[in-house]
């Protein structure tokens, strides 16, 4: 068992072993749209703001049976790239990236880590290793979202060069919504 974290291909005997993932995140500032204008003028911008209170995610990540089910299929399916960080006998970490032929572009489903073993540099290596693969590919840019309550994880990917490149206010419940939860969608260009 290695003390170090290491990163592996993910297997299908892998994907129950997900939920072993801490990803959470504690946040004490969140973002608020501010929609301006009206019409086809219309425009929004992100407001960063204190929290009362921090936003804590936990621990867990739904990994239920719809989860694991789509990320089998995406496994099978054999033509993204999808790692698993494995460190002291557990997953800690998960990157599953695949193809948008019909935008070619390539879709970063998941880039987590577990909270022990963040801020070791395995983040910007799981990217760097989804842009290489991207690239080699042809694809002309990596696409993923993100929440306007995990602030941590935009200045990462804005860390990284990424670019916010839109939001849906309606992309998730209406609970969600009456919280401040926005979808965040983000872009790394790989054509120069």
């Amino acid at each position: 068992m290695s003390a170090e974290p290491t990163i592996r291909p993910l297997t299908e005997a892998d994907i129950p072993r997900l939920a072993e993932i801490r990803p959470g995140f504690v946040s004490t500032t969140a973002l608020r749209v501010e929609r301006l204008g009206q019409g086809l003028e219309a425009g929004w911008r992100l407001v960063e703001y204190p929290l009362p209170q921090p936003f804590d995610k936990g621990h867990a990540y739904d990994f239920d049976a719809n989860e694991q089910a789509a990320i089998r299929r995406r496994v099978r399916h054999g033509d993204g790239l999808h790692l698993v960080v494995e460190w002291r006998g557990r997953i800690a970490g998960l990157l599953e990236v695949t193809p948008q032929e019909w935008n070619n572009t390539a879709w970063v489903w998941n880039l987590m880590l577990d909270q022990a073993i963040r801020r070791q540099g395995i983040g910007r290596e799981l990217f760097a290793r989804a842009v290489t693969w991207a690239r080699q590919a042809g694809y002309r840019a990596l696409v993923f979202e993100t929440q306007t309550n995990n602030v941590p994880a935009c200045k990462f990917y804005l860390t990284l060069g990424c670019r916010l490149d839109g939001l849906r206010e309606t992309l998730y419940h209406n609970d969600d919504l009456a919280r401040g939860e926005v979808a965040l969608f983000w872009a790394y260009p790989l054509v120069r």
